[in-house]
């Protein structure tokens, strides 16, 4: 077995998903949101939720050294959101588009009452786009922000952001093969990175995939960045990471009053325990 196959193994089992709560939250639209929920042991736990948006078509093992981790002290809230196979969609026609996966959000912290001073927010890439509009319309105001390879609209391929809008979903799929080759060669810093995203396309739902991206593929938040205020922001940069360039975060760092930038070299580093380990020295 290849070194790319090993790789790609490793992923498919998460421990997590294991220990965690499943639910799903029926939103103001009557869609049905998936979120896994973790209690943090009562002798070590430091009061504080830790709640984990992932970036699109991102899977629960895709963070499962960061999750594993902040088990140990953490409350852990983990949405997925719209575009995720596990979307129950709404009998109703829905707009979803940012405001709506962002109010999916507001409604889920509100409805398990999270004490928004003792929370902390971890986003990466697609989901940095509803954090800022989480923030920049005021929607909550947690304690502690942390974006990973923030963007300002959503990386895809030129053309895919075209097609999205003309052609049928089954089309779509056909491009598959264009998606492994275009994440491969131009935004895998390694194999590993390479074996979450193929995973992520494994388990994709493209018609899903379909609603939310005619919706914000054309959408860019610079103005949403620069209205957020009074609450703590923590841009992560990564030297190494194809798909999320330093240059783009330091360009999102420099709209945001009051940011702060961390370099955690490799997205490896950024989806490792040692992410979480930063987050327990920001919040001390």
């Amino acid at each position: 077995m290849s070194k790319r196959e090993n790789v790609h193994e490793e992923f498919l089992v998460s421990e997590f998903e294991k220990l965690a709560k499943e639910q799903y939250f029926k939103t103001s639209d009557g869609a049905e949101t998936k979120i896994l929920t973790t209690k943090a042991p009562k002798e070590t736990a430091i009061g504080y939720t830790l709640l984990l948006i992932p970036g699109w078509g991102t899977v629960v093992p895709g963070w499962e050294q960061v999750l594993m981790e902040a088990t140990k002290d953490f409350d852990i809230l983990y949405i997925e959101s719209r575009e995720k196979g596990s979307f129950r969609p709404s009998e109703n026609k829905t707009i979803n588009d940012i405001n709506r996966l962002a109010l999916d959000v507001k409604e889920i912290v509100e409805h398990l009452k999270i004490d928004q001073n003792r929370l902390v927010t971890l986003t990466s890439s697609f989901s940095t786009l509803t954090i800022a509009d989480l923030l920049g319309t005021k929607k909550i105001k947690p304690n502690l922000n942390v974006l990973i390879g923030p963007v300002y609209q959503l990386n895809m391929p030129p053309t895919t952001r075209y097609l999205m809008h003309i052609v049928p979903n089954f089309v779509i799929t056909w491009t598959e093969p264009i998606w492994r080759w275009w994440l491969r060669k131009f935004k895998s810093e390694d194999p590993v990175q390479a074996a979450k995203y193929n995973r992520v396309l494994e388990e994709s739902d493209f018609k899903k995939w379909r609603a939310v991206a005619k919706r914000v593929c054309f959408i860019k938040v610079w103005d949403l960045y620069r209205q957020i205020e009074d609450t703590r922001v923590i841009i992560i940069g990564m030297e190494t990471d194809k798909m999320h360039t330093v240059e783009l975060a330091k360009s999102i760092l420099a709209v945001i009053p009051k940011a702060e930038y961390i370099d955690m070299k490799t997205n490896r580093a950024a989806h490792s325990g040692e992410m979480i380990e930063v987050i327990r020295k920001l919040i001390k």
